[in-house]
């Protein structure tokens, strides 16, 4: 029986310095919900010191520049500082130099009579693009992007000094009065180019915002390394095969395909055809999503662990036979040597969960795996699914209206004892009666002995 874990026991682990079994320790994490969270919390600020502070080109006035604008310090130190004392200030002055420098680099531009954007901040590391944009002259309740706007009215891409232009992959994290535009460099090759965006749809305004963002990443770009894997293997149900790897000055990246083995699929095939073989073949759409992740360690090569793989934060594009999926992970740099280390695998699995419901009969609960889950009706037309924070094993959730997706937007959070998935129904919905289906189920396999991947 492993007990819950301090923060520091917590470095420990994650560092790989415990001596108690690796694979009971990793058990106890995903059943607890407290260390789970405070495991996932710890990695979240990890990666976010490793990526803050990317380094930068600068002219040669920059210096003189900066320290014009940086505060007259006293030149003697006093001579008993802590390391804590000493890493904040590092820390701040990091930070003030890197403010400094956006403001100094920074190109906004302004468009449309009512609502003005520009950009906050540019960073660039050797995987990674973040262009956050703001706005200022609207005051509505809405997101930057309302979510319920569908076609091509919002536009990013990629144009060469050439002048040709490429699509680029993105996501988007939108506030009110913010979006973060997150750029993958992993398939990018080029060391110079301009990022266009061409809005012409936000909030609920329609008009013009259009304007460019340089990159120069050819300093970070000749310092990358760029190689293709050949492994792969099958176990427990899993097929993996390794594609590339990137490994920069900061970070390391894997790309990586994974997949059910052929009698894993014929199961799940056989257990979907059990489930739906009395439903209409208009609600067998609901029956999706089922996929294979590996879960694993990236080891330096000092035989240290830096980081462990968290399969929630992959990307997966589901394309044949119970999503075959291409993975892309970014990690702390291992470039001069290391491995990954794979420890087992998550299992997304199908349920016969189906609830044919009214809005009367809410709130509403049943008991899945010993586990109770309750359904209630919140306001502005939401529902929510609450349940043991520690024994459920129901990851993802359908809701239909006439065997279409009712359902806009759907948002998850947890608390010590409960986690909640909260959706907002369609404007154009009348949620009278509706059917929750449980998609999908968690389920983990730990490998007697990891399997430890060349990625060099």
């Amino acid at each position: 029986m492993v007990n819950c874990l301090s923060t520091e026991e917590m470095y420990d682990f994650i560092d790989g310095r415990l001596d108690e079994s690796m694979t009971q320790i990793d058990t106890h994490i995903q059943s607890c919900a407290n260390c789970s969270a405070l495991f996932e919390e710890l990695l979240e600020t990890e990666h976010a010191l490793c990526t803050m502070f990317p380094p930068v080109n600068v002219d040669a006035t920059f210096t003189n520049q900066v320290m014009d604008q940086l505060p007259k310090e006293k030149t003697e130190l006093p001579k008993k500082r802590n390391w804590r004392a000493t890493f904040a200030t590092v820390f701040v002055t990091a930070a003030l130099l890197f403010l400094v420098f956006s403001i100094l680099q920074k190109e906004s531009s302004t468009s449309s009579p009512s609502v003005m954007i520009r950009v906050k901040d540019v960073k660039v590391t050797d995987t990674l693009i973040e262009v956050t944009l703001t706005t200022s002259g609207y005051n509505g309740g809405e997101l930057f992007f309302n979510e319920s706007n569908e076609g091509n009215v919002n536009d990013v891409s990629l144009v060469l000094p050439n002048g040709e232009t490429q699509s680029i992959g993105s996501y988007a994290e939108p506030s009110t009065n913010e979006i973060t535009y997150g750029f993958s460099l992993f398939d990018v090759p080029y060391p110079e180019f301009k990022l266009v965006f061409d809005f012409k749809h936000i909030y609920d305004i329609d008009g013009q915002w259009s304007f460019e963002v340089p990159i120069d990443r050819k300093e970070l770009l000749a310092k990358t390394k760029d190689i293709t894997l050949h492994s792969s293997f099958k176990r427990d149900g899993i097929d993996v095969n390794f594609i590339r790897a990137q490994h920069g000055p900061y970070n390391s990246s894997f790309k990586f395909e994974t997949k059910f083995t052929d009698d894993m699929a014929t199961f799940i095939e056989q257990q979907v055809a059990q489930y739906t073989a009395d439903l209409p073949l208009a609600e067998k759409d609901a029956y999706v999503g089922y996929n294979a992740q590996i879960l694993y360690e990236v080891i330096n090569a000092d035989g240290k662990t830096l980081k462990r793989s968290i399969p929630e934060d992959n990307i997966n594009i589901q394309n044949d036979r119970y999503a075959h999926t291409d993975t892309l992970s970014t990690y702390p740099s291992i470039r001069d040597g290391g491995h990954l280390s794979v420890i087992g695998a998550k299992f997304e699995l199908p349920t016969n969960v189906r609830h044919p419901l009214t809005v009367d009969q809410l709130p509403y609960t049943f008991t899945y795996k010993d586990t109770e889950y309750e359904v209630k009706l919140l306001p502005d037309q939401r529902l929510e699914i609450s349940s043991d924070a520690k024994s459920a094993t129901i990851s993802s959730w359908d809701i239909t209206v006439d065997h279409k997706i009712a359902w806009d937007t759907a948002r998850f959070r947890r608390d010590k004892e409960k986690k909640y998935t909260t959706f907002t129904i369609k404007k154009d919905i009348q949620l009278d009666s509706f059917i929750l289906y449980g998609q999908t189920e968690t389920r983990y396999v730990y490998f007697d002995k990891p399997i430890d991947v060349d990625v060099h």
